[in-house]
């Protein structure tokens, strides 16, 4: 036998362990999606949520099928998280945030959901509102780092945010935004 040949096979066989390999961060994560979905409003399956996920008033969250939750990310109460939704690593979701079916949050995306009574000049950052809720539409992807502020109600159906963007206004469909502030580019 050649060595080309051997080495062949030894890639081969290398391949197929790699194959066989277990990812057991996703089989803790799903069964801890097991363990946590009679708390949830609602909850579909598979729900695949990772270490250190904090949940506030999970009873008020609901969950759609083929979702799966990163490490560090918090999730505040009364949002919505539809079918085939990615949350990455260290993400905020602030309350009364929905999230569409088919949404991608890369990691460390802020989406928040409440603003500061800043009427009193004595105490600027007063007590703590929400505005409504927001809405981040199907297909619609958020990239690294996206901080998307509260005044923000909309971001459309298969529109994009840049890595690092700062959203301070509704997005609309199908568009391309990025920049501090987002401005639409495509």
């Amino acid at each position: 036998m050649g060595s080309d040949q051997a080495s062949t096979q030894h890639l081969e066989k290398n391949k197929e362990k790699q194959d066989m390999k277990i990812d057991f961060s996703k089989i803790v994560g799903g069964a801890r999606g097991v363990i946590l979905k009679p708390f949830f409003k609602q909850c579909g399956f598979p729900l695949v949520v990772e270490q250190g996920v904090k949940l506030s008033n999970i009873t008020t969250i609901e969950i759609g099928d083929w979702v799966r939750i990163r490490s560090g990310s918090q999730i505040l109460e009364n949002v919505k998280i539809h079918n085939n939704v990615f949350i990455g690593h260290y993400c905020d979701i602030g309350r009364n945030t929905i999230l569409e079916d088919d949404v991608t949050l890369a990691d460390y995306v802020c989406i928040l959901g409440d603003t500061h009574d800043y009427s009193n000049v004595d105490k600027r950052a007063g007590k703590m509102y929400s505005l409504g809720s927001r809405t981040i539409g199907k297909g619609a992807w958020i990239g690294y780092r996206a901080i998307i502020l509260p005044q923000v109600s909309y971001v459309g159906r298969g529109a994009i945010v840049g890595a690092g963007s700062v959203v301070t206004k509704d997005v609309p469909d199908g568009c391309i935004v990025a920049g501090n502030p987002a401005r639409i580019i495509v």
